[in-house]
């Protein structure tokens, strides 16, 4: 009689019959389940620190890296876990509220779901990286009025993280991510290399970093692993547990009883105003969205709401 698993070796296992089939994840319906799966997976493989690079090329396709700090994959296993019923956990499972599941179950539905699904670095980080067609499988909110993409993903990765507020999420682009990780130490410069050398060996060495960024599924040009290293792209923020990633409300700042003149701004003045923002907005890779000019008597409110682009430009 066959048993509830078969033994792979290394800690994996194969779940057989009904009990793979409990174990498995609900049905995925959109690229928010995945990332959840993924973050699950994070999680029970041990991780502390979990980050989430995401970016959507031609508004349609859905780019996600989660690099962890976790146990890892043996190199030789790294294609087994995109096969079903595959895990780490069949003798310790993870009850989180729902059945029980182990880590690495949800791969083999995620790769189905995606267009391509890959471990890109097996461990030290672990570093997996999926990509998803939106018009085939949607997200539950890809466009708005006001920017490119409006997608629960943040919402998603503060719910996690309100279940357990140990652990360290981060998400942003790609390049916000990378420098985050340079931040954190997981990726390192050899500042030696550029104190008092010549150009070359600058450049030998952001050639370097950016080998080691791409090697995680983070691509980037070697003009923004330079600003990375520069200090000059801001590194993703921790996400904070149950927020939705809305907008915060800005202060009323209204003086009540301000006399004064009404300053008049035309339409030629405003686009210039819009362009400075913009200027300033993508020289800390983000994006400006809408702009609102208030005038009152001896005062003008300017109001820009700035967010971080789905698109990946240089």
């Amino acid at each position: 009689m066959e048993g509830p698993y078969r033994d792979l070796g290394a800690g994996f296992a194969r779940l057989a019959g009904t009990e793979g089939a409990r174990r498995s994840p609900r049905h995925l319906r959109s690229v928010e389940d995945a990332l959840h799966e993924l973050l699950r997976n994070s999680r029970d493989a041990g991780a502390n620190s979990i980050y989430v690079a995401s970016s959507l090329k031609e508004r349609r396709y859905r780019h996600l890296v989660v690099i962890d700090d976790g146990s890892g994959i043996p190199d030789v296993y790294r294609h087994l876990v995109f096969e079903p019923g595959v895990t780490t956990r069949h003798l310790d499972p993870v009850h989180d509220g729902g059945s029980p599941h182990g880590a690495g179950l949800s791969l083999y539905h995620i790769k189905n779901a995606a267009l391509t699904a890959e471990i890109l670095s097996t461990s030290s980080p672990t570093a997996i990286k999926t990509v998803f067609d939106t018009y085939t499988f949607p997200e539950k909110s890809l466009q708005s009025d006001t920017r490119p993409s409006n997608t629960n993903l943040l919402a998603v990765l503060a719910n996690f993280a309100s279940h357990d507020p140990s652990y360290l999420l981060y998400h942003g682009s790609p390049s916000r991510i990378a420098a985050r990780l340079l931040q954190n130490h997981i990726i390192q410069t050899r500042r030696a290399a550029g104190r008092n050398s010549k150009g070359s060996s600058i450049a030998k060495e952001i050639e370097r970093v950016r080998g080691e960024m791409e090697g995680l599924g983070l691509e980037l040009s070697s003009r923004t692993v330079r600003r990375i290293i520069s200090g000059e792209v801001p590194a993703a923020e921790l996400v904070v547990a149950g927020g939705g990633g809305g907008r915060a409300k800005s202060k009323n700042t209204r003086r009540n009883g301000t006399g004064g003149p009404i300053l008049s701004v035309g339409a030629e003045d405003l686009a210039e105003i819009r362009a400075v923002l913009r200027r300033a907005a993508r020289s800390s890779y983000l994006d400006l969205a809408e702009i609102e000019l208030e005038r009152r008597p001896g005062e003008v409110v300017l109001r820009a709401l700035v967010y971080e682009p789905e698109e990946a430009y240089e």
